[in-house]
């Protein structure tokens, strides 16, 4: 993998600084009441039995797993990692329209899936574009 050349175009740090401070928050909120986190790791039903350490783990992995595709992008100007990024949001998208009724009872939630909706959006700027058509030929170039 080699990194990215040059600054990067507003559109790629803004939507690297969004979805970090978006992970952040949830790593935070998940460690802050590790509890609720836990009670929300059983209503998954995945047939874990989740204690205060597991659900600590599965929190910072969640996290780390968050981390790879926005660094991905940053760090490697990645076309892969930006055409993940948009089929999970595409997912996200219709997951948000088939719960809207039930989201609009938590209204930080739902603005904090459709900020990072946005930011996904920006890497298709026509600044990101041109961003990751450089990087791709700059990789292509025998150095």
């Amino acid at each position: 993998m080699k990194l990215a050349q040059g600054p990067r175009p507003l559109s790629i740090n803004a939507f690297a600084v969004i979805l970090l401070v978006i992970a952040a928050a949830n790593l935070i909120a998940a460690l802050l009441d590790v509890p609720a986190q836990e009670d929300n790791l059983r209503s998954l039903e995945l047939g874990f039995d989740w204690n205060r350490d597991w659900t600590i783990v599965a929190s910072s992995a969640w996290f780390t797993i968050e981390l790879i595709p926005i660094a991905l992008v940053w760090l490697a100007a990645s076309r892969f990692a930006r055409i993940f990024i948009t089929c999970m949001a595409a997912v996200k998208a219709a997951l948000l329209a088939a719960n809207f009724r039930a989201l609009l009872e938590s209204p930080t939630i739902l603005a904090a899936e459709c900020i990072a909706l946005a930011a996904v959006m920006l890497l298709y700027t026509r600044a990101a574009s041109r961003w990751f058509t450089a990087s791709k030929a700059s990789h292509a170039a025998p150095a």
